[in-house]
């Protein structure tokens, strides 16, 4: 009783609401798949997917934050009666109503492993297959009733195989659908069709879903998410953002009712990991594994122009400059020759700002102005030991400039110019990242993000897992939203429902 209670009590106060926290991850991989009329649900195995049919567009997904079970999903049926679909486990059972956006859930040893409703009497409840055969849980109940078998007409189900055999000219199909611009190759994981039309839906092992118009020849793919469960960086585009994952690059709309992707490929990308990506002139240019690429995002096409060790990006007029592992480097937005290989010190972040850049080295901070002159270190800043370390971010608040180094964090005075260095006083870990919003920075670490008003001297933070799945890699804001790219995926969350925490 005592554990009970201290949940209740402590639940309440983590809880978000799902439009103010939306987790977007790897969704390509489909376990189960059921179709209603207006609604097509697709469980993965960290979110349930909602597709809405009439409208053509995704509804925002709702992951284990928001309820989705964290067991195997093994099949999927939609409700007849209700805007609803039951979820058969490796647990047991699981109802999501999407209405009323609420859980109902029930533990079988065994878990389910078929579901099956009557279809002259769907009100009465759901039967459930599970190790020790059918039994039937009542519309309402939490604890299903002995062993009963479904009826003949019973609604179950559909399995790949047998939407296979009702439509030879997906079958025929196969082989072409099932292949990425690769030639990597796929299986179709689970399937479902409209009781309102011949529709064919199949899940993927790697692709989302396959949709098929009249069970015939066209066909088209359904798709939300990335394509990788690492977001490593996070650009701007005009009505939505860019994610570099660990498998290419990924576009979230704003609203996150659609996605597309940009992977390697004959006719794509050149590189897998896209650590860094900065928006510039209508192009996305491209930290990987590779180098620095140029990336057309409306083609899909790139091509490496700097092969090093890269470690930061930063705008420059008619180009980029270029942070690596042997100095800067600048690239023109026209060049489609390999620069030469920089001398200098390792370089960990750029800054534009101050009519040129400020350098975040191994060795500490510095500062480029535009006239081409060698980075140079100001005065201040050599008589402040923090600022002679590892320089792991930089951001601008208006025209105050700030620096983080792994442990410690410093504000510019555009006025005196002198720096103050200090420590967060929220816990996030290992800083990795900076953000400016009007009011503040935000902060991003291995255990969490923080808000830091620097007038105030105050913090508030989110952490790692109640309010963040994984580590912080990049932050964008995008008013209302802040986007956190983690380890495990893309956090949109309404920046007002931070702060109010």
């Amino acid at each position: 009783m005592r554990v009970l209670v201290a949940l209740l009590v402590v639940l309440p106060f983590n809880q978000w609401r799902t439009e103010d926290r939306v987790l977007i991850s790897d969704y390509s991989y489909i376990a189960a798949l059921a179709a209603s009329p207006f609604l097509l649900y697709a469980a993965t195995a960290r979110a349930l997917l909602i597709y809405d049919r009439p409208a053509h567009r995704w509804q925002l997904p709702v992951t284990t934050f928001d309820g989705y079970p964290r067991a195997l999903v093994r099949v999927a049926l939609a409700d007849r009666v209700d805007d609803a679909v039951w979820l058969g486990t490796t647990d047991g059972w699981a109802r999501y109503d999407s209405r009323i956006r609420q859980w109902t859930n029930g533990p079988i040893s065994g878990g389910v492993a078929d579901l099956a409703q009557d279809a002259s009497d769907p009100a009465s409840g759901i039967y459930l297959r599970t190790a020790n055969g059918w039994t039937f849980l009542p519309r309402g109940a939490l604890l299903p009733m002995g062993n009963r078998s479904p009826p003949a007409n019973a609604v179950r189900p559909l399995d790949p195989q047998t939407a296979l055999a009702r439509s030879p000219q997906v079958d025929a199909m196969r082989a072409l659908i099932l292949t990425d611009p690769r030639l990597r190759t796929y299986t179709f994981t689970s399937a479902a069709s409209t009781p309102d039309q011949n529709d064919l839906f199949f899940g993927t092992n790697g692709l989302g879903i396959v949709h098929f118009e009249g069970f015939g020849s066209r066909w088209e793919t359904l798709a939300l998410g990335l394509h990788a469960p690492t977001a490593f960086a996070l650009a701007p585009a005009a009505d939505g953002v860019w994610v570099g994952t660990n498998d290419g690059l990924a576009f979230l709309s704003q609203d996150l009712s659609e996605s597309r992707w940009i992977g390697a490929g004959a006719r794509g990308i050149r590189f897998r990991e896209a650590r860094r990506v900065l928006a510039r002139a209508g192009l996305l240019w491209v930290v990987s594994e590779q180098g620095v690429s140029r990336v057309d995002p409306a083609s899909g096409r790139g091509d490496v122009l700097l092969v090093d060790e890269v470690r930061a990006l930063a705008a420059a007029p008619d180009g980029v400059l270029v942070g690596t592992t042997h100095g800067l480097v600048f690239l023109p937005d026209t060049s489609t020759v390999a620069p030469e290989r920089a001398n200098g010190v390792p370089v960990l972040s750029l800054l534009t700002a101050d009519n040129g850049w400020w350098v975040g080295t191994t060795a500490g901070l510095a500062f480029l102005s535009r006239d081409a002159t060698p980075p140079r270190v100001p005065d201040r800043i050599e008589t402040t030991p923090a600022l002679q370390s590892p320089i792991v971010a930089l951001g601008l608040l208006g025209d105050t400039v700030v620096a983080a180094t792994p442990d410690q964090l410093a504000w510019r005075n555009p006025t005196t110019k002198e720096w103050t260095v200090l420590r967060p006083r929220a816990d996030v870990g290992r800083l990795t990242v900076l953000a400016s919003s009007p009011d503040g920075v935000w902060v991003g670490g291995d255990l969490g993000v923080a808000f830091w008003r620097i007038g105030a001297g105050t913090f508030k933070a989110i952490r790692v897992p109640i309010d963040l799945p994984a580590r912080t890699n990049d932050l964008l804001v995008s008013p209302p939203y802040l986007w956190v790219a983690t380890d495990s995926g893309v956090v949109r969350l309404v920046r007002e429902a931070v702060l109010q925490r």
